[in-house]
């Protein structure tokens, strides 16, 4: 059974879950590491996103492709996904929690669903759960992604280009932080520019950077982080500038920039 050893990583240990049935050993972690997850930024819609959300068979086949599978996804309505379920094992599809979408991996089916569920070892959550057709349909959005892996031709994966747009993504991020932070926001308007714009570098860049070993920069991206969380909780009047230290924040992206660039 595979455990969870970072901050969301439920797909992650599904996707070590699944291929262990292949007979390829794998964690979290190291599927992670290898398809260079700390170091990865693109920008979706007017969203910045690092490392931790790049899920799916998109960012998947980075780490399957070079080891001779590949991801296949499926869209699947929810009026048929129990009778998808029912022949099928081992895939991978997001469930409904109190917690917020999680990622499971279907085992078996006899009447019953019955799941793998990655959780932090030590965790009080079970690593085995069953559904029935109703549990099942409760817990599942109207359309549901379905995740299997299947076996290819094995292919050589460019890394570079994706880095070397990381770099540029992640300067125009601070970029636009410094600008947002100079003009004084609503209430509504902040709390959109924390998923939006801020989330990259002062959540998951930091899991990503813990992830990566460099323990010294995500502890100075935790003391900004300290900060913002403070102004967010507060009555959020004035502008952002002046209550976080903006250009240590901006040498300390630059840092990461820089980590970036060395994987090049």
């Amino acid at each position: 059974m595979k455990f969870m050893h970072f901050r969301a990583s439920c797909s992650f240990a599904a996707l070590a879950e699944i291929m262990e049935s292949y007979g390829v050993d794998a964690e979290d972690y190291s599927i992670a590491k290898e398809m260079k997850l700390p170091w990865l930024f693109t920008k979706e819609d007017d969203t910045y996103v690092c490392g931790i959300n790049h899920q799916g068979a998109k960012w998947f086949d980075l780490w399957l492709k070079p080891r001779g599978f590949r991801m296949e996804e499926t869209a699947i309505d929810k009026s048929d996904i129990s009778d998808y379920l029912k022949s099928r094992k081992n895939i991978m599809l997001g469930i409904k929690t109190e917690y917020g979408k999680h990622a499971v991996v279907l085992k078996s089916y006899d009447g019953e669903y019955h799941f793998f569920n990655p959780v932090h070892e030590g965790s009080d959550q079970p690593i085995e759960f069953s559904m029935s057709e109703r549990e099942l349909l409760d817990s599942v959005d109207d359309t549901i992604m379905v995740g299997g892996v299947v076996r290819a031709k094995p292919e050589t994966v460019d890394m570079i280009p994706l880095l070397r747009n990381s770099i540029g993504i992640l300067k125009d991020c601070i970029g636009e932080i410094e600008v947002f932070a100079k003009e004084e926001h609503s209430t509504q308007e902040y709390a959109l520019a924390m998923e939006r714009l801020f989330r990259p570098l002062l959540l998951d860049g930091i899991t990503m950077l813990e992830l990566a070993g460099e323990e010294s920069l995500a502890g100075e991206f935790r003391k900004v982080q300290k900060d913002f969380l403070l102004f967010m909780r507060g009555p959020k009047t004035g502008k952002l500038k002046d209550s976080i230290p903006m250009d240590r924040l901006h040498a300390i992206t630059m840092e990461y920039a820089n980590l970036i660039e060395k994987q090049i």
